[in-house]
């Protein structure tokens, strides 16, 4: 609790209490507030302009200088030329006919003549075709028979391609003596494709050589390597039956008239072609027995092969939806034979049979060796493909 106040103190601050207020009466009676401020004590101010600046310089002016006008120049006027006489109206010749359309320009090497030499050697392959007789004449086709038409042995080689990769190849050996026939057809996987997947595959087929046609009456496939199915078709004419059997699945069929196997069909396509004219016949395998339509091309051309540039006729083999297409490319100065076969399977899958070999009675073509046209020896058998015989117990009850 503070300490009380003493008497003393209070009077002391009421006396200064009292003190403050007369000198703020008296001071406040004294300021006038009407009286003007003293203009003595007053500051006046007042915004002045900049004194303007000097006029700039002015530069001294060139004097004039006036160009002189031009003096125009009198031209002296030309002499009058002396008129012609009117010449009398001359006869309007006629028209002369627009000049063909020149066709595109070609890097084909040109001779003097203006012709190339691609067009020149293919109407020498043409010309020597005619003089060989190898193009016969519609007449002649009359007595043309399989046994004129086919050689009567051959040894074929092919590289097979899928698109524009080697895969394998293809050897074909036949031998007829104008009455029977035997053909040998081996395939196997080669390169790359022979370690990844190793296959080869062994056909024959053995028949007759009639004056209609080959009659084929056994053909059989077997697997040496891989998994390919053994197949198996025999032809009973007398019975008007063929029977097919893939692995152990068989099958039986009306025999239509011309049926061939996978084998016998070049044979047939080879003298059929030199024949003219389309063509059909039922193609038995081991698995089916379907009908073929063979088409040629109307025009013959020609076509650049391991063995040369070759005169060409081509046939389609057409199948119906869903089977396999064959094309097949025959060189009418080689006798007829194919140096292309092409086969596109059910998946679309192309396989090219590009040839790289052919011999034939004096003749020996090689791929890089042997120019196309050029007769050889046909010195020995080049790697025939090996024989075989079938089983002493055929699964097949027609060879029972």
């Amino acid at each position: 609790m503070s300490e009380p106040l003493n008497r003393s103190r209070l009077l002391f601050a009421l006396a200064v209490s009292v003190l403050l207020h007369l000198l703020l009466a008296g001071g406040l009676r004294s300021f006038d507030h009407e009286r003007l401020p003293d203009e003595r004590s007053t500051i006046h101010a007042a915004l002045i302009a900049p004194p303007a600046p000097p006029p700039p310089r002015a530069e001294p002016t060139p004097p004039r200088v006036v160009e002189a006008t031009p003096v125009p120049v009198q031209t002296p006027k030309r002499p009058p030329r002396p008129r012609r006489p009117k010449p009398e109206p001359e006869p309007v010749p006629e028209s002369e006919p627009e000049a063909p359309p020149q066709p595109a320009p070609n890097d084909d090497p040109v001779t003097d003549d203006g012709e190339s030499q691609e067009a020149i050697g293919d109407r020498e392959l043409l010309e020597r075709a005619i003089a060989e007789g190898a193009l016969p004449d519609r007449d002649d086709t009359a007595i043309l028979t399989p046994q004129r038409a086919v050689v009567s042995e051959a040894k074929l080689e092919f590289e097979v391609f899928r698109g524009e990769l080697a895969i394998g190849e293809t050897r074909y050996h036949w031998v007829h003596d104008g009455t029977d026939y035997q053909m040998d057809q081996v395939t196997e996987t080669t390169g790359l494709a022979g370690l990844l997947k190793p296959l080869r595959v062994e056909q024959r087929s053995t028949g007759e050589v009639t004056a209609k046609g080959l009659k084929p009456l056994r053909y059989v496939s077997r697997a040496t390597q891989g998994k390919a199915t053994d197949e198996e078709v025999v032809f009973d004419w007398n019975g008007n039956r063929v029977m097919l059997r893939a692995g152990t699945k068989q099958s039986e069929h009306a025999l239509s008239a011309g049926a061939q196997d996978m084998l016998s069909l070049w044979l047939e396509i080879i003298w059929r072609a030199q024949y003219g004219g389309d063509f059909d016949f039922t193609l038995a395998t081991g698995k089916r027995y379907t009908p073929r339509w063979f088409v040629a091309d109307p025009e013959l051309g020609s076509l650049d092969t391991a063995v040369g540039r070759q005169l060409v006729k081509r046939l389609q083999a057409r199948a119906r939806a869903g089977d396999n297409q064959i094309e097949v490319w025959l060189a009418p100065n080689l006798r007829w034979l194919p140096v292309l076969i092409r086969f596109t399977d059910r998946k679309g899958d192309v396989y090219d049979q590009r040839v790289r070999l052919i011999e034939y009675e004096n003749l020996s073509l090689r791929a890089g060796t042997a120019a196309a046209g050029t007769t050889a020896p046909f010195g020995d058998p080049v790697d025939p493909p090996p024989r075989y015989e079938p089983a002493e117990e055929p699964a097949n009850p027609y060879l029972r």
